[in-house]
């Protein structure tokens, strides 16, 4: 089994909160080559994909997903071989201690080591107090320039058995696989309708989402399937299938759009023996979902369970690679199909539980009548 062409070319690149030109850029190319496919971005950056070819009359969905991943921004050389770099997102202090980085540089990965953290914030969790690193001190191979990307220093994406290893899959993994379905609906000139978003700065607190909400780049009629790849929980394994996450750590989502991409998933699976999926409220963090419900939008999301989140292998209490199941993945990418061809679509209610409330008030509504009768 080899990886997806797609997928191995966006986990290499470099990419970090406000400093995701390089995965943006990819998919704007990308998609500009497709049949019936259309590109545009907001003035914060975001891309808005869209394919569009013989639509049916049903509502198309919007999957978004964002393309930064916690990392180093580059500040300034203090001396030869020292680069006072920032840290933008949520990575405990105790993973930085001599930790391996690499900075894209004038087109070329530099390579370095913390040698100290320098400015933190204490955070409240469920175990306590903990420390996020804002700031530190690098010891790099070469000087840096100035507001160059920085990741922990892995190997571009390898595949052991079923497992994609690499330097960041949060999210980059997840747009990948709407880049897939992009290309898979072209190729095949699919009677369909959808749009992908490509967000920015989402591990600094979902900002380019919030700034497509308040800017109407989505229209409020769309409903929103975030993607994401989220810690692996109990009873979310890696291997297991893509997950329906009804909920996140801050909020539910929309139970009608969840029930939708349940019913296809279920026809799915009884089409096809290879696929399954989870369904969980993933509540290790907050995602997307959770920023455009507060501004109106019905949405729901679909994640892949993750290995080493955020590249804290707590086991071992050091840096590491994050994982997923490519298997996972290229189902992620089947249901994403599924969900967009289906010929009944979203219809914004629960039809199928509709149904079952009704059958089950026409076998009891007699007695319920006559009971009330004798109790007044």
């Amino acid at each position: 089994m080899r990886l997806p062409r797609v997928l191995a070319e966006m986990l290499s690149l470099p990419t970090a909160s406000f400093l995701e030109q390089a995965v943006l850029g990819f998919v704007r190319e990308r998609s500009r080559r497709l049949a019936g496919v259309t590109v545009r971005s907001d003035r914060y950056g975001n891309l808005l994909v869209r394919y569009r070819h013989r639509p049916r009359r049903v509502r198309p969905l919007l999957f978004s997903g964002h393309t930064d991943h916690p990392g180093f921004v580059a500040h300034r050389m203090t001396n030869d071989r020292m680069l006072l770099a920032e840290f933008r997102g949520g990575v405990y202090a105790e993973y930085f201690p001599a930790a391996r980085v690499r900075f894209w540089s004038d087109g070329r990965w530099v390579r370095g080591r913390v040698r100290a953290v320098t400015k933190s914030k204490e955070v409240h969790r469920l175990i306590g107090k903990m420390r996020l690193p804002r700031q530190a001190l690098v010891e790099v191979a070469s000087p840096v320039r100035p507001n160059s990307p920085g990741m922990w220093d892995f190997p571009d994406p390898v595949l052991r058995g079923d497992r994609v290893y690499a330097r960041g899959c949060d999210d980059v993994a997840g747009c990948a696989a709407m880049l897939e379905l992009l290309e898979r609906l072209s190729r095949k000139r699919a009677a369909a309708h959808v749009y992908c978003l490509f967000t920015r700065a989402e591990e600094v607190g979902f900002v380019g989402a919030i700034a497509a909400a308040r800017n109407r780049i989505i229209p409020k009629r769309l409903p929103i399937v975030a993607i994401e790849t989220s810690s692996a929980r109990a009873g979310a394994a890696i291997g297991g299938g893509p997950v329906l996450r009804v909920g996140d750590k801050a909020s539910t989502f929309t139970p009608q759009l969840d029930a939708f991409c349940a019913r296809v998933a279920r026809r799915l699976a009884d089409r096809s023996a290879s696929f399954q999926f989870q369904r969980k409220l993933m509540d290790g963090g907050t995602c997307e979902s959770t920023a455009f419900a507060a501004y109106g939008y019905e949405v729901t999301g679909i994640c892949l369970a993750l290995g080493n989140y955020h590249n804290m292998d707590v086991a071992r209490r050091r840096i590491a690679p994050e994982y997923i199941s490519l298997k996972d993945w290229k189902r992620m990418v089947d249901w994403f199909e599924a969900l967009v061809v289906d010929r009944r679509g979203y219809g914004g209610e629960d039809a199928r539980l509709r149904a079952e409330m009704e059958k089950r008030y026409r076998r009891w509504r007699p007695l319920l009548s006559a009971t009330a009768k004798r109790e007044s």
